[in-house]
């Protein structure tokens, strides 16, 4: 654990935000893993030097972001939790939803990240990428079900993103898909019951881009997908209005 944090000329809450952060530190430099436990409630009064209320603040402050988890009572303490993708985008997404993002603005944030992925893909011609990507054109022929087809088309277009190398945009492109399935999932709720129908099949589409980066083939490959977003997103905007705002999650 970090060196001694004392308290003193220092407020409770500055305190607590103080051991919250190296605790916090540790866990995202991976100091603390997954499932490790926290030291007890005593051992780490001692190592911060701070007081019992303090650390049980601390512990509030990153049980509210999902960094670890406590159980209470004299057999109790804390476990670490990895940070979770899926809930940086809920943060994320409630900070769009705030500032009146809507479907179009999120649809145009795709056209600027998948089509530029896709060029840096076919100018490597990375033979794993296009063994994975063909992996799941080939599940997606397989499969009659329309909800795991539309499941695997979205991994589809978030594997292109992530095999392109760059882990910044591999999360914005996950949140992307997150927000454009949660808002079709939203829309389609005011009508009937059941999941919403897939827009646009986009199976020969995908087929063909991973023929384009075998080739190597950059400014087809890039010009290929980004009309096939052109044809996703105006199949969408047949049956929603683009510029409604985002819903909160179901």
């Amino acid at each position: 654990m970090p060196e001694s944090l004392a308290d003193e000329d220092a407020t409770p809450p500055k305190a607590a935000s103080l051991v919250a952060a190296q605790i916090r530190k540790q866990i995202v430099m991976g100091e603390l893993a997954e499932g490790d436990a926290l030291p007890s409630e005593a051992e780490m009064i001692k190592l911060l030097g701070v007081s019992r209320p303090t650390l049980r603040q601390a512990f509030r402050i990153l049980e509210t972001e999902h960094l670890i988890t406590v159980q209470r009572g004299s057999r109790g303490g804390g476990t670490v939790f990895r940070p979770s993708p899926r809930l940086g985008s809920r943060y994320l997404s409630d900070l769009l939803r705030y500032r009146s993002t809507t479907l179009a603005d999120v649809l145009a944030a795709r056209l600027m990240i998948e089509p530029a992925a896709v060029a840096q893909l076919a100018r490597r011609r990375d033979e794993h990428a296009v063994e994975v990507l063909g992996g799941l054109v080939r599940d997606q022929r397989n499969t009659a079900d329309d909800a795991e087809r539309a499941t695997l088309a979205d991994q589809f277009h978030v594997q292109l993103v992530e095999l392109a190398g760059n882990p910044v945009l591999t999360q914005y492109c996950k949140l992307i898909h997150y927000l454009v399935r949660g808002q079709i999932k939203a829309l389609w709720s005011g009508r009937r019951d059941g999941d919403p129908p897939i827009p646009h099949d986009s199976t020969d589409a995908h087929s063909t881009v991973v023929e384009l980066l075998a080739a190597g083939a950059v400014h087809a490959a890039s010009e290929h997908w980004r009309r096939h977003l052109d044809d996703v997103h105006a199949a969408l905007a047949q049956r929603w209005d683009l510029n409604s705002l985002l819903e909160p999650p179901q």
